[in-house]
């Protein structure tokens, strides 16, 4: 039996004893805590109420500076922005809300460093530093993606951190790339509500309903419930999806040092007639065919369903003045159900070209598939301070497991369907539906992971610390087949990485008291499932990150500045062995691994408060990323971008009245191998900037009304040139908030 806790508790476990004997050697007197209280003092309440109405006047916008010491996403250290040897981001609650961010896609399109691709309509792609983003959690535990990120709904959560480069101390596998930690709306002690209504182009309708209730006369039990609706149509021939968002939990004071909450989030997406697949590129005589940006091979009868609901219940304990424990368990199950056309040319080995007279030159191929997963994840440590050399330091020991089983139901072969468009300019979207059913035959992966982790800041003199975790992985994954009568038909794909070790060390040096240096390095590992010429599974991939950088607090500490050189790698990678064709025993395609998939470069940005009512941001990347020619990611990176912002309050007569903007511009990007009647060619396009505008105006301190236009000069752009498909056109909202 596999057994990953044992190996672990055993390496470890005089670690785990110390840290235990460290948080009863700093004492036994309770420390009271401020338990449910916000997670930023800085953030507007869950309604953004205030006690007064009075007449609106000319105010400071709200800050975007994050100065306070939270949480590390990597590290689990209580550390300011500036005490981080990283680079690091927050998306918060007022920025979604001023900037009408309903979706993590619209928030990661505003985050410094982060580039956005786009396969079709179900599957956008993130990546930071040349790398997609593959670790999205949720209070910093794993969160269900089903292979995508399920477009979270930023309604239930009170902020975003991102934190760029490596994390194998709280992710164990993963990729060099970032991690996207969404925090969850909390309850608080006093009640509050709001509801915010929108409306916008292609039939966007969306509500958000936010109420906080104590439950007795101190707020010590006290809930929340978010609710978030929408649905919306999209400038795509017959597409449209309907969303709901929930999030309902209740959270309770045992005593004056512990909080226990419980709660349930579910979200469910049920798109009609998405996007899978490309937009042809080429004529059938070599010239772009420049297709209409609503052009849809998707009959109205496909699907792509994901719906997830976690349950979760965490626990606070507040050990003394030096010591806390933290607990969470996790309880996810999704579901998806897909059923997709996708345009070839005359066979699936062909791309389609369309004849520029006739229209023709699409045949579209059918694909169904659908199942579920369930994961379980129970993660536990202790944070506190000891003292060492007549210094206290910082600790932080724990552990984590998640468990994960993906289901994958046997569906009937559609792969006679086919269905000839006879002219793509003139077409429907009428086509007779394919027929098929479930088998009763499915597969079963399991993949379970299991570390130990520990985190420390050694405060070696006053203005140096050093910053050391280590994390010792169990991994290990296999596949069980059912036949169509429910019977078991055997075990396959056993992966087992045992005692993976994945190091974090940085270094912070604080040169004045708003200016610091830093260095750090981090580590990660990803179990693949290749093999090579000879039948051998290749090792993980091992990827790293080093960067070192300035962090900077600039007038009156107003504006939190931020430079960083990087260089992040993969190595071990699995390509396609091109010298070898022939199959391997399972069918399979023998790949080879390769070093020095990596990207360098540096990042620049700074945001906070120009004046009392202004508002700037801007932060420039440069990633210059080299791959092995036969690594092929079907995603187009720039090797600059450049994302800027303002926010003005205005004064006088339109005191109520705030406008704003974001500007992302990025360098021009190269699309290799994109087929061509000719065979294939590369493709260029020029560099691009993307403007957004808002203004908000405040008819009281409760009632607010914000316009949102998104790709303001209406630019018709490929989002992806690889895997090509069409970016947003200028779309607009309205959104109508009310705080009771």
């Amino acid at each position: 039996m596999h057994a990953p806790c044992r190996h672990l508790v055993c390496a470890l476990h005089p670690l785990a004893v110390a840290a235990f004997l460290a948080a009863n050697l700093a004492g036994t007197a309770s420390a009271q805590t401020t338990a449910g209280s916000p997670a930023d003092t800085t953030e507007t309440s869950p309604a953004g109420a205030t006690s007064t109405d009075q007449v609106v006047e000319p105010k400071a916008l709200d800050s975007v500076t994050v100065s306070g010491a939270r949480e590390s996403a990597s590290t689990r250290l209580q550390l300011t922005p500036r005490e981080t040897p990283q680079s690091v981001s927050t998306v918060t609650r007022a920025q979604i809300e001023r900037q009408s961010l309903t979706s993590i896609d619209s928030v990661l399109r505003n985050v410094n460093g982060i580039a956005v691709s786009f396969y079709d309509t179900q599957r956008p792609l993130y990546y930071a530093r040349g790398f997609q983003i593959t670790d999205f959690q949720t209070d910093g535990l794993p969160s269900y993606s089903s292979s995508t990120n399920q477009e979270f709904d930023t309604a239930l959560y009170e902020r975003i951190d991102i934190v760029r480069g490596a994390n194998g101390i709280q992710t164990g596998v993963g990729v060099p790339s970032a991690t996207i930690n969404m925090i969850r709306k909390r309850p608080q002690r006093e009640f509050a509500a709001s509801v915010a209504l929108t409306a916008g182009s292609w039939n966007l309708y969306r509500g958000e309903l936010d109420i906080n209730a104590p439950l007795n006369s101190d707020g010590s039990v006290r809930s929340r419930l978010v609710v978030a609706p929408q649905k919306k149509e999209s400038f795509r021939d017959r597409y449209s999806e309907d969303k709901t968002a929930l999030l309902a939990a209740v959270e309770a004071d045992i005593g004056p040092s512990t909080v226990v909450s419980v709660g349930y989030q579910r979200q469910s997406n049920d798109p009609k007639a998405p996007i899978w697949g490309t937009i042809p590129r080429f004529a059938t005589t070599g010239v772009p065919i420049d297709l209409p940006i609503s052009t849809s091979f998707s009959p109205s009868w496909t699907r792509w369903e994901r719906t997830s609901g976690t349950l979760y219940a965490t626990l606070d304990h507040q050990i003394n003045d030096d010591w806390s424990l933290k607990a969470a368990l996790n309880h996810t199950k999704g579901d998806t159900f897909r059923l997709s056309t996708y345009g070839y040319g005359a066979t699936t080995s062909q791309a389609p070209f369309i004849n520029p007279v006739t229209g023709a030159g699409t045949t579209l191929y059918a694909s169904v598939s659908g199942g579920s997963e369930t994961q379980d994840t129970v993660d536990a440590y202790l944070s506190g301070k000891f003292e060492l050399g007549g210094r206290k330091h910082d600790l932080v020991v724990g552990m984590s497991s998640t468990r994960t089983a993906t289901r994958t139901d046997g569906y009937t072969s559609v792969a006679g369907w086919s269905y000839v468009i006879p002219n793509i300019y003139t077409w429907d979207g009428n086509a007779p539906a394919p027929t098929y059913s479930k088998t009763g035959a499915w597969r079963t992966q399991i993949t379970q992971q299991t570390g130990l982790f520990a985190s420390a800041r050694w405060r070696v003199t006053d203005p140096l610390s050093v910053l050391t975790g280590l994390r010792l992985t169990d991994w290990h994954r296999h596949s069980d087949t059912y036949g169509t009568t429910g019977a078991y038909a055997g075990r396959s794909a056993i992966q087992d990485e045992n005692r993976k070790v994945t190091p974090f060390i940085g270094a912070v040096y604080d040169i004045t008291p708003t200016l610091s240096a830093y260095a750090s390095y981090a580590r990660i590992f990803n179990p693949q499932n290749y093999k090579d010429r000879n039948n051998t599974p290749l090792s993980p991939v091992i990827g790293s990150n080093a960067e070192a950088g300035l962090k900077a607090e600039l007038f009156e500490r107003r504006i939190q500045a931020h430079f960083a050189v990087f260089q992040t790698k993969q190595d071990n990678f699995g390509v396609r062995d091109g010298a070898i064709t022939t199959p391997l025993p399972d069918g399979t395609l023998p790949y080879v691994a390769v070093n020095g998939t990596k990207s360098t470069g540096f990042e620049l940005e700074f945001a906070g408060m120009a004046t009392k009512q202004w508002r700037v941001s801007a932060g420039l990347t440069r990633a210059k990323v080299t791959r092995a020619p036969t690594d092929l990611i079907y995603a187009n990176m720039p090797d600059y971008l450049l994302q800027l912002g303002t926010d003005y309050q205005l004064s006088g007569a339109l005191a109520p009245l705030s406008v704003g903007g974001n500007l992302t511009w990025q360098s021009a990007i190269e699309g290799f191998n994109i087929p061509h009647p000719s065979g294939t060619v590369t493709v260029k396009q020029s560099p691009k900037a993307i403007l957004n505008l808002r203004a908000s105006w405040q008819f009281n301190p409760k009632v607010s009304a914000t316009l949102a236009v998104n790709n303001v000069t209406n630019q018709k752009y490929w989002a992806n040139l690889d895997y090509g498909n069409y970016a947003d056109p200028r779309n607009l909202s309205v959104t109508l908030r009310a705080a009771f």
